[in-house]
């Protein structure tokens, strides 16, 4: 679920930083730039892990501050497929859950990663799966137990992207009715084991949050 990556950066220090230890200084603006930020194609950033290496420093003639080449290692998010994870539903629609891990909540189980036969229940905006003459409902704030299937990495939606939407009255990606999402984790639910957690508790009781 959680990689070590090392990467490199040009550090600007401001002016009225340069009073502090450069390590320091370094490291608060390596965790502004990066800390819960997405690297397209790598994953979430969790934490800065260690600074390995920091250049000389240089001041460019138009620039008061102090630039380092840095190198440095994080902790960054990325679950493989196939990787068990809980998370608890924190949203259902026709589109399928969604499943918030605490520290990342863009998780989808689409409906075609729901057990079969589910269905959508639209006066209860939930999903159900009918199993063995009975309906078993997935619901919201408890946990679920999901497979990953993938990572999905979104490029920022262009100006033009945008337009066109507005002009067939979709929702606009970016938008507070459909924000920008950089990365998507898409999961299924519907394996031995897989589902509520409470599903599969002793005695058939709810497992307590």
């Amino acid at each position: 679920m959680f990689i070590l990556s090392t990467l490199e950066d040009d550090v600007r220090i401001a002016p009225q930083d340069l009073g502090k230890p450069v390590e320091a200084a370094i490291t608060a603006s390596l965790e502004r730039t990066f800390l819960d930020k997405v690297i397209t194609g790598l994953g979430l950033v969790v934490t800065l892990y260690d600074i390995m290496s920091i250049g000389e420093g240089y001041v460019y003639h138009s620039d008061g501050g102090a630039h380092y080449k840095v190198k440095f290692r994080v902790v960054v998010f990325r679950p493989f497929r196939d990787e068990l994870l809980v998370g608890k539903v924190h949203k259902m629609t026709e589109e399928g859950m969604f499943v918030d891990l605490g520290f990342f909540k863009d998780v989808l189980v689409p409906p075609h990663g729901l057990p079969d036969p589910s269905f959508w229940h639209a006066q209860d905006e939930a999903w159900l799966w009918k199993v063995e003459g009975q309906d078993l409902f997935f619901e919201k704030g408890l946990p679920l137990r999901f497979k990953v299937q993938s990572v999905r990495f979104h490029a920022p939606p262009t100006l033009a992207e945008q337009q066109e939407q507005a002009e067939k009255e979709e929702p606009v990606r970016g938008s507070k009715e459909r924000p920008y999402v950089p990365m998507e984790v898409v999961g299924r639910a519907d394996g031995d084991g897989l589902g509520m957690v409470h599903w599969y508790a002793a005695d058939g009781e709810e497992m307590a949050e």
